[in-house]
């Protein structure tokens, strides 16, 4: 509950005040909030013996909230909580046909591959702590077969940019593009079925398949309709996709990352830096918008949300929601917008105080 001047007055202050060489603890609770906890009882007193000094209470134990969230360090009692962030699985499946030795325009000095390469380099040096990433390079260079379809080389997971880089760094493009069965291989041992966090594959390749079965859309299509769904997400590299682009948009579009307005509804790269601006398109759109609550807040009403130290509305379009199954603070719309085109945007989250914490 809140009075009209929209101070707390579910949750006081719990401080030690030092007077000499006593201690006394100020606990105060006031109105009909949560009980986060108090002292137990003690027992009577019944006075001092004859003769004998009066003796000095003993510091009683600070009363322990009934959920840790964090150091009581707003300006009004509030507990901020220790967030999580829920980063997604992002899975990278891309091309190492004989293709993309070639430039990817006419002007450029540099094969697709090496292209590939640097923004890769640049795109995990970003966002390696705010994705799991994974790859899977296609066709398999371990087989000796050009129509071998592409293993899962580096699982997804936390910081795994490195073996990624590493993967790439050592391999080299001289295959068919057997994009079908690569993601047949996907599906079957991706790993892509975590349903605490978004689930992604990122489809980059210089062109169309031509390894037996050629029907990528019915695989993309199987991803979506997992449980949890896996979106994918489509880059044509070089000016074999830019000249038909038809394929490549239906891609997209049963990926469910289809975009509007632009000339292509999957990414096309004609340029070294089309391809850096596509990889960072896709991974800043990635960035998670969903914290982890360290604790259960005992009435959900009373969050608080601040972004660099600006309050954030409870708004299901543009601001938080709470989702109690996490539990966790899932920012909307612009809000989330913001912070994945500043991924070290400070998020903050306090329980019973709508004063600012200190941004630290």
């Amino acid at each position: 509950m809140r009075d009209r001047h929209g101070a707390n007055r579910g949750v006081g202050l719990a401080m030690w005040v030092g007077m000499r060489n006593s201690l006394v603890l100020a606990f105060v609770l006031t109105g009909c909030a949560a009980d986060l906890g108090s002292a137990p009882p003690q027992p009577m007193n019944n006075g001092p013996k004859p003769d004998s000094p009066s003796p000095q209470p003993p510091p009683q134990p600070m009363p322990q909230p009934a959920v840790d969230m964090g150091p009581d360090d707003t300006t009004c009692g509030g507990m901020q909580f220790a967030l999580t962030r829920v980063p997604p699985n992002v899975l990278l499946v891309l091309d190492r046909s004989g293709s993309m030795q070639e430039p990817i325009d006419a002007t450029s000095s540099t094969s697709k591959w090496d292209d590939l390469k640097a923004a890769l380099t640049s795109v995990i040096g970003t966002y390696d702590s705010q994705l799991q990433l994974g790859a899977s390079l296609f066709a398999d260079a371990s087989s000796g077969n050009s129509c071998a379809p592409g293993k899962i080389d580096v699982a997804t997971g936390a910081m795994h940019g490195a073996q990624i880089l590493t993967q790439i760094n050592a391999s080299s493009p001289g295959s068919n593009t057997p994009t079908a069965s690569t993601l047949d291989n996907v599906i079957a041992n991706g790993k892509l079925n975590d349903p605490t966090r978004d689930n992604v594959v990122v489809l980059a390749t210089d062109g169309e398949p031509n390894c037996g079965d050629t029907d990528v859309t019915s695989r993309i299509n199987t991803l979506y309709a997992q449980n949890p769904p896996v979106k994918t997400y489509v880059i044509g590299v070089g000016d074999a996709t830019a000249s038909d682009p038809s394929t490549l948009n239906a891609w997209a579009v049963a990926g469910h990352t289809a975009q509007t307005g632009a000339a292509t509804q999957y990414y096309q790269a004609n340029s070294p830096s089309d391809l850096k601006t596509a990889f960072d398109a896709i991974a800043g759109g990635l960035v998670s918008c969903t914290f982890k609550l360290g604790a259960t807040p005992p009435d959900p009403s009373q969050l608080y949300v601040w972004q660099n130290g600006q309050p954030v509305p409870a708004d299901p379009a543009n601001g938080f929601v709470y989702d109690a199954s996490g539990p966790s603070v899932i920012l909307k719309g612009t809000t989330c917008d913001n912070l994945q085109k500043n991924p070290s945007t400070k998020i903050q989250v306090v329980y019973g105080c709508p004063s600012p914490p200190p941004i630290n």
